[in-house]
This record gives C-alpha cells, structure tokens and sequence, in this order.
C-alpha cells in the first residue's frame, strides 16, 4: 500500500513538472497584474475563477449579482471595496436634489483591464484541416486579439460592463475594431433583493444558462458555436444560439436564492450588404439549483464552498430550459438589385435545456437545443441568357430541423491543471437527401502558468456522415470533409495550443 502511494505521488510530481515546464515555455514571462474587479476588491484572480474565464461558484454568483459580491449580514457591495474612492459630491447633496446632482463615488483606480489572446493549430497529416490550410503549423494566430474591458459601478446597484476588441490581420475577421459589448446593470429595481434586474445596452449575450458565456475549459463558450442558418446558406447572418453580441434589454433574476430566469429582446441579424430587419428576437430562461453555493451566493450557507482551499468544489446540480424566437436576413443568392442582394427572412424557434452536476472537483455538463427554421436553403442563382437578359433565380422556401447536443467531463486536479474532454455532435436535416451528421471530440487540458496567464492544449477528432447544404462543416467549428453518399469518414484534425494573457 505504501509503496502504491510513493507511485502515486511520484506520478502526481512527475505530470506537475511536466506540465510546468510547458507552460513556462508558453509563457516566456512573468507577470503579476491582475484585471480591474481584482484591483477594484483588491483581491486575487482565484476569488472568482479557476483557469479563467471559467468562473467558481462565486465568481458565477458575482456575475448573476450583475457583477457585485454577494450580501453577508445586510451588507451592499460598496462594504468589499478595498480600492480608495473618489467622491463625486457631497453625501449632503442627496438632500437638496433636485437642486444639486446627485452624489456618487468612483475607485481611484482605472476600470481597466487587457487581454491578450490566440492560438496556433498543427493540422494533422491527412486530416481536412490540413488539406483546407494547406499547411502544417504557422506561427499565424499566436496572437489574434485583444480585449479591453471596463468595468466597475456607479453605485450599489448600477453597474457597467463594456469590451472593446481589436483583431490583428490573424483574426477574425482580421483587421477590425469593435465594441462587442456595452452595457448597463440596473440592479434591484423594485421588489426583494435580486428579484428584478435590467440590463441594457450591447449585451454580453443571451443568458439561456445560469452559466458565463465563457464559462467552459475546453471550448470559447458554454453551449457550442454551432450556426445552424450558417450550415444551410453560406451567405446567412451567421447566427448562433446563446452567443454575444446583441444589442437589445434583458430582465432577470434571483428568486430564494435557487431559481433563476431571464426574459429578453433583442436586434435580429443580418447579412451582408442587406438592412437591418425589425428586432424580433426574444427569449426565456430558467434555472434552477440543488446543493452548493445558491445562485446569488446568499441564503443559509453564504458565498463559501465547503473547503477554502478549494473554492471550485461543492456537491450541485444545476437544470436549466430556454427558448428562443428569432430572425435572420440573408442574401439567398438569387440575384441582385442595384447592386443590393435579394434579402431572404428566415425565421425560427428554439428550445433547449442543460444539466450541470459536480462532486467536490469533478464537473459534467450535457445539453441539447433543436433549431426549427422556416426557410434557410439559399435559392437558384440568376442565369443570363445568350441575349444578354438576366433572369432572377427562384427562392427555396422550404423549412429545415437541426439538433445540436454537447456534453462535457471535467477534473480539477490542480487549482492550475485541469484534464477534461468535450463532445459535440449536429445533425441538420437536408432537403431531398440524408441528414448531415458530424461529431466532434475535444480532449485537452487547462491550465494557469500565473493567475493571469492561461494555456489550453486541446486536440480535434471529428467523425462525419454526408455534407450540410453549405458545402463544409465550417459552421459548426468543423473541417472534416464528409462527402454525401459516401462512408462515414473519422479523422483526428488538429492540435490546439491556445494562449491568453490578462492584465
């Protein structure tokens, strides 16, 4: 038995140095800044993350709190600001408004914060992802964006949160500039603490989970990039369910500290080229959840996990179910008018639901969302006769059903290692022919070489049966190339190593 300990150990010593070693050839430096809420509460990146972005049970009820820390003994947020103020007014002032403005307070220190981000695939041999590159490894992509974020509050309940992000020439798309997110938080409208929040402006995305958007290991976001009108016309607004970045008003909240909802609108999308339509998009979420730290971080056990030295880990389940409706605007590829593609309005409902269940440090995540649009095939193009007449070509307005499901399996072992393995699999209905199917299958590790600089190692086995309507699986994150008719094909893709560096 002690001997199959020392083993163990060893082992434990030997994967840790390993694993040292790689990130500190990632990284190439140190560094010891830390974002502005870290600043703001003068507190550690672990207050509220584990490999970040993925959030703890705090740092989830932080963010749902509209990025305030949760309420001990009556206390507001202002009470954990650690971070010397600046009045703007006097306190007196409140007694002679209208007469005076209104007084407020700000941190001494800038609500900034930077990150820095990219990633550099080796396309395996043989794979689609080499044959579409047309290269093994390039340094392209080692460094694609960087994100400035301000935020902080303009009191105990209204509260900010912008991004702004700038794509090299590697991004995408490259060469852009662009506020992804900027909103306001008005916390506590009326009623019980939590209850009715608004938040409003250019959201950070749906909330259809009780989750971050980012809030995952091993992939950019929770639920799976998958744009489903993207699968069927190559030219559609590349919409995808649960993504950022929208402009449009939510209303949330936190009822007992175990159920939570949000109700929202939002703009709907559109192509290139092609106006904006009338903002159609609505949505409905609720969750709810047993054991662990309550959504808020309030109620009986507080915003503590059972064991400090583990702030991830608590004993939870967590079930949510969502709804959209939407519209999307694309050019279906009939022809154009001066110079303006034939729009084509696509509407569609989605529903979907997602468990979240964790042990101490092992984490499991499934979920599944069905798509049903109304007319998403691009139609025939315009064809010029011998005598230089040009006729239009004939929309498809036939309706078409995808299913997306996910799964995902994660082990803390490490507040800085975490081994995990993701699954993704789509099956989009195809007009007249077999549906296209493809699999993905994401192994890889998390891992922190500082608090605030982040590697992921990951891989891509993709398993694919017939093609989508749009010729690739470039939509749903894929690169197999899955002739219709043919076999089933299986092929390991790619290795990922990706890199992030906040400050």
């Amino acid at each position: 038995m002690a001997h199959g300990m020392r083993l163990h150990r060893g082992l434990q010593i030997v994967v840790a140095l390993l694993v040292g070693s790689i990130v500190y050839f990632v990284s190439m430096r140190d560094a010891g800044a830390v974002p502005s809420f870290a600043r703001k509460y003068q507190t550690s990146c672990q207050t509220c993350h584990t490999v970040y972005p993925v959030l703890n049970p705090f740092g989830e009820a932080f963010r749902r709190n509209g990025y305030r820390f949760p309420s001990q003994n009556g206390s507001v947020d202002g009470d954990a600001v650690k971070a010397p103020m600046i009045a703007l007014g006097q306190d007196e002032y409140t007694k002679t408004f209208p007469d005076s403005v209104w007084p407020d307070k700000i941190t001494d220190a800038v609500p900034l914060s930077l990150w820095l981000n990219g990633s550099v695939p080796i396309n395996l041999p043989d794979s689609g992802a080499k044959e579409a590159a047309g290269t093994t490894f390039t340094w392209g992509g080692i460094v694609a964006e960087m994100h400035l974020f301000a935020a902080g509050a303009f009191n105990d309940s209204l509260t900010y949160m912008t991004q702004l992000t700038l794509e090299t020439d590697l991004g995408s798309p490259p060469g852009t500039f662009d506020v992804e997110s900027a909103y306001l938080l008005w916390n506590d409208v009326a009623g019980p603490r939590h209850w009715f929040n608004i938040w409003i402006g250019r959201l950070w995305a749906p909330q259809l989970t009780s989750f971050g958007l980012h809030s995952d290991y091993l992939n950019d976001t929770v639920m799976p990039g998958v744009s489903v009108s993207g699968l069927y016309n190559p030219n559609s607004a590349g919409f995808t369910l649960g993504m950022g970045h929208y402009d449009g008003v939510e209303l949330n909240g936190i009822i007992g500290h175990r159920f939570n909802y949000a109700l929202g609108w939002v703009a709907s999308s559109t192509g290139s080229g092609l106006s904006m339509p009338n903002a159609e998009d609505v949505y409905a979420h609720i969750g709810i959840k047993s054991g662990g730290v309550a959504l808020d971080g309030e109620g009986k056990y507080g915003p503590n996990v059972p064991d400090p030295r583990k702030p991830w880990a608590e004993k939870s389940v967590t079930f949510d179910l969502f709804g959209y409706h939407g519209l999307t605007r694309a050019d279906n590829g009939t022809g154009v008018t001066a110079g303006v593609p034939t729009a084509q309005d696509d509407r569609f409902n989605a529903a979907g639901a997602v468990l979240h269940a964790q042990w101490d440090s092992l984490m499991f995540m499934a979920g599944g969302q069905v798509e049903r649009h109304d007319r998403p095939y691009p139609g025939s193009a315009a064809t010029t006769l011998s005598n230089g007449t040009v006729l239009p070509g004939v929309p498809d307005l036939t309706n078409a059903t995808a299913f997306v499901q996910y799964d995902e399996i994660n082990y803390v072992v490490w507040p800085w290692f975490v081994p995990g393995v993701r699954a993704e699999f789509t099956d989009a209905q195809v007009e007249g022919g077999p549906d296209a199917q493809l699999l993905r299958i994401i192994p890889g590790i998390a891992m922190l070489a500082r608090p605030n600089i982040r590697v992921v190692l990951s891989g891509d086995l993709e398993w694919g049966k017939n093609l989508p309507v749009a010729g690739d699986w470039g939509a749903a994150g894929g690169t197999i190339v899955s002739t219709t008719g043919q076999a089933a094909k299986f092929e390991a893709q790619t290795i990922n190593a990706t890199v992030g560096v906040a400050f």
